[in-house]
This record gives C-alpha cells, structure tokens and sequence, in this order.
C-alpha cells in the first residue's frame, strides 16, 4: 500500500513538472490563439470563476439534470433497423462531462467574433455551453448539425431558451443531405467541434472538407482522440497535416490552430486536464 502511495505521488510530481515545462513552451510560441486555449484551460483547473460564470454553469448542468430523468425514447435509425433508447441514458453515454463544457465556453468566451460550427449537436450539453458564450458577444452565431430529429427538437428548443434564433442555427437531417448543405453555404467558421462519427474514415472526411469553410487562423477541436485505435490514428493523421501549426492533445480532446500556410515544422503540446 505504501509503495503504491509513493509511486502514485512520484507520477503525479512527475506530471506537474512536466505541465509547468508545457506551459512555458506555449507562452514562449506567443501565438494569439494557442495562448487563448491555454488561459482557458488555466481558468478551469483554477477553479477561479466569477458568479456570472457559475450562474452559467449552474444553468448547463440544470438542463443535464433535466434530461437524466427524462425517460422519453428516442428513436435511431441504425443500419436499416430502428432502435429506441431513453433521453436519460443517452445522456448517461453520449454526452461531454461538465469540466468539458466549460472548456468549450471558455475558448469561445474569449474569442472575439465566435463564429463556431458543431458536428454532432446530441442533447445539446455542449451547445448549450458553446451558445450561453456567443449570445453575449455582439457579432459570432453557433451552427450545428444532428441526424436524428428527437435529439434536433430537444436541442432546438432548449436554444431557444438560452437565446434568439438569430444566433443559432441547427441542420436536422442525414448526413449526407446536409453537410453538402453546409459546405455550400456563405458561412465560415473560426472554430469547429467535431464531435460526430467516431470513427477514423469519419473524422478525415469532416477535417478535410470543412478545410475550406475555414476564416483562418482557426481552431478545430477533435473529440475524442483515444476512443478508439481508428481515432487515434486519425488524430495523428490530422495534427500532421501541412496546415496545421500547433496541435495540444488532451487526451480526451485534441485541438488544431490551423493556418493557410504550410508548416514544414509544427510544435505538439500534451496536457493533462485531470491528474
């Protein structure tokens, strides 16, 4: 038991050290936005919010409450057969821990013009974080996209409690119907969640096409990296590409700042949001 004690506090002294290195290295690169995630994620390991913050907070993780004792079924559509599940156990699987949440609402609170696209609305946990963000800003608008439309009208209507629909917007409907859709748009973005199919072939495609939907520079933000050996395959295709020049991996999440250059030479960070 005590060698156990010892080792566990040797790897966590460890991993600080290794954190303080990380963070000087960010601050040295003196990039706008990669220093911008990196006081996000700061002010979420401080702990220190303001009482408008918690307020926020608390609202997000109400609607959570919510829809954890909501026993309504939703329907999916999977290989060709349907299958019900409930609202709360949807929410118990598939939905992005709070810590995460206020990441997202950090980042897009101390973006100027957030004008952030979602692949993957679900319950809408996430954008509710993302929008409470943008509808104290001036200019910016959040668009998301859903397949399934019990999870579409669940969402929607809880955006509509947050704030106008001027500035949200949520593509229901395949795939395959509505992402060309969106690619088609005037719309740009200056941040991206995708947070959709979990799967390797999957999350190329959607970094590949929305490439061009880009006002640069950019952040895309991957979840899930090490869901699967697929995903993190994926993720080291992505963080490798010419276009990208900072990637931070956070283990759950991955993060690109991107650029219209080529980047012969790019700088990978690691850090740990819990340890």
């Amino acid at each position: 038991m005590l060698l156990s004690k010892i080792k566990k506090h040797l790897f966590l002294t460890y991993v600080r050290l290794r954190q303080k290195n990380t963070i000087k290295k960010i601050y040295k690169t003196n990039d706008r936005l990669l220093r911008l995630i990196l006081e996000s994620f700061q002010k979420l390991k401080s702990g220190n919010f303001s009482s408008e913050e918690i307020k926020i907070f608390g609202k997000c993780e109400s609607y959570r409450s919510q829809l954890l004792e909501n026993d309504d079924l939703i329907s999916f559509e999977v290989f060709n057969s349907k299958k019900k599940i409930k609202v709360k156990d949807v929410c118990k699987k598939a939905t992005s821990p709070p810590s995460w949440g206020r990441l997202l609402y950090f980042i897009t609170d101390l973006m100027k013009n957030p004008n952030f696209l979602e692949i993957g609305t679900n319950l809408g946990i996430s954008g509710s974080y993302i929008l409470e963000a943008i509808k104290k800003k001036e200019k910016g608008k959040l668009i998301t996209m859903e397949g399934v439309p019990m999870l579409s009208e669940i969402s929607h209507n809880r955006f509509e409690e947050i704030t106008s629909r001027k500035k949200f917007k949520l593509y229901n409907g395949l795939y395959i119907d509505t992402f060309p859709k969106l690619l088609k748009s005037k719309q740009n973005f200056n941040i991206i969640f995708i947070d959709g199919n979990h799967n390797k072939k999957s999350t190329l495609h959607y970094y590949e096409k929305l490439k061009s939907k880009l006002d640069f520079p950019a952040i895309i933000i991957i979840d899930d990296i090490n869901w699967s050996n697929g995903m993190k395959s994926a993720w080291n295709s992505i963080r490798n590409d010419s276009m990208v020049k900072f990637s931070i991996d956070f283990y759950k999440m991955g993060i690109l700042i991107i650029d219209n250059k080529y980047h012969e030479t790019k700088q990978h960070f690691n850090l740990f949001l819990t340890y």
